[in-house]
């Protein structure tokens, strides 16, 4: 059986959109590293590949090693850089196992350790293969990465390592998104200061990366030749404060549909707590998502969805699998609601009152948050034409390589 009673729709000629708009802010030179970690920052990885495809992404960016076995499992034959330090957390046979899947299928490790360079090279060792690398500087993340001196003593471990090839170096930075600048730019400082003291010592480093959403928009000088976005690409800006903030198209639309009307009398109160009592006669509608399927609980008596394009007030607290929504509005308009009625939880017009960064604003968190927490009865569907139009053919990927500045 396939129902679809609660959908997260994603437009994935949106996404070819995105790639279009981020590609226009960098020289044609310059490649795209797209992070779809967290199942394409909600989103639905399998989805989402056809259109980065399309969009002739140059490389995709995991955090965990299950993402990358995913993105494998899932046909993507590209480069995929693994950016967190999993592999650390393991010894003996565990390591060997994971190091050697990674080597085999040609994932780009992430090093921080020897220890993980030892057993990326016995599985090389093994498979007769090399393998790539790239190396992170801590500029002031204080996150991954490591700091100058010691990124420095790995580099020349590495160098020496016949079968390792290190391939890429990157930063991260903090504040990219913020209207003070002043931070990212000592971030920035830092890292091309590292970049010209290896330099100096006669070592180019093939790949240098630095540029999350952020800063492809707003920090040209951190392009380099690789640029590493994530949110912008799935149509939402970093924050309101950049100053650059394109027309991006936001990919994602949760639907659903009503499963009841009901008519409440004067007095009558919804919900756990008893948090909302009618102050007069209203007809509600329960919608089937809740706390469990990434409504937050935050939202109660305080969120929005829209039904025929009116407003619905959230009524009452928020439960783990069902919300309670005031139809006053939609029915004032003279429509007849019943079951079965699509109701949009999560808009993708940018200046509905339930879009993303409109409940962001709402929960005094940021979209990253909303569309990451979806959880898994949430069914991520296409909303776009058909599967055919997400194959690189007819001069697509040229035209979305190359955009008119």
């Amino acid at each position: 059986m396939n129902y679809e009673v609660l959908t997260a729709q994603i437009d994935r000629t949106a996404i070819l959109h995105n790639c279009r708009i981020l590609r226009s802010f960098i020289p044609n030179t310059c490649r795209m590293c797209v992070a779809v970690k967290a199942n394409a920052y909600g989103h639905g990885v399998e989805l989402v590949l056809p259109a980065l495809k399309v969009a002739g992404v140059d490389m995709l960016a995991v955090s965990m090693v299950d993402e990358a076995i995913e993105l494998r499992g899932c046909k993507w034959q590209g480069p995929i850089l693994l950016m967190g330090s999993e592999l650390s957390i393991y010894t003996g046979p565990e390591k060997a196992e994971i190091a050697e899947w990674l080597v085999a299928n040609d994932i780009t490790v992430t090093l921080a350790h020897l220890d993980d360079l030892n057993a990326l090279t016995k599985a090389a060792l093994k498979l007769e293969k090399t393998f790539r690398v790239h190396v992170m500087l801590d500029s002031g993340m204080s996150r991954m990465g490591l700091y100058e001196p010691e990124l420095i003593d790995l580099i020349s471990t590495v160098l020496e390592n016949n079968l390792a090839i290190l391939e890429g170096i990157y930063t991260h930075f903090a504040t990219a998104y913020a209207r003070d600048k002043s931070f990212a730019h000592e971030q920035l400082e830092a890292f091309t200061g590292l970049l010209e003291l290896l330099r100096q010592h006669d070592l180019d480093i093939p790949v240098v990366h630095a540029a999350n959403s952020a800063a492809a928009l707003d920090l040209p000088a951190s392009h380099f030749n690789m640029i590493r976005p994530g949110i912008s690409v799935y149509g939402c800006h970093s924050s309101t404060e950049m100053d650059n903030r394109p027309d991006l198209q936001p990919a994602l639309k949760v639907v659903s549909r009503i499963v009841m009307v009901k008519h409440l009398v004067a007095g009558t109160s919804i919900g756990y707590g008893c948090s909302f009592r009618a102050t007069n006669d209203i007809t509600v509608g329960i919608v089937p998502i809740g706390y469990a399927d990434g409504y937050d609980l935050g939202l109660s008596n305080r969120g929005r969805m829209t039904v025929a394009g009116h407003s619905a007030a959230v009524l009452g607290r928020v439960s783990m699998d069902q919300t309670v929504i005031d139809l006053s509005n939609v029915l004032h308009a003279g429509i007849n609601v019943q079951p079965g009625q699509e109701v949009v939880i999560i808009d993708n017009h940018p200046v509905s009152c339930n879009c993303l960064e409109a409940l962001a604003a709402e929960l005094r968190t940021i979209p990253y948050e909303i569309m990451t927490r979806l959880g898994p009865r949430v069914k991520r569907v296409p909303a776009d034409s058909p599967q055919e139009q997400f194959s690189i053919k007819g001069g697509k990927l040229q035209a979305l390589r190359n955009p008119g500045k």
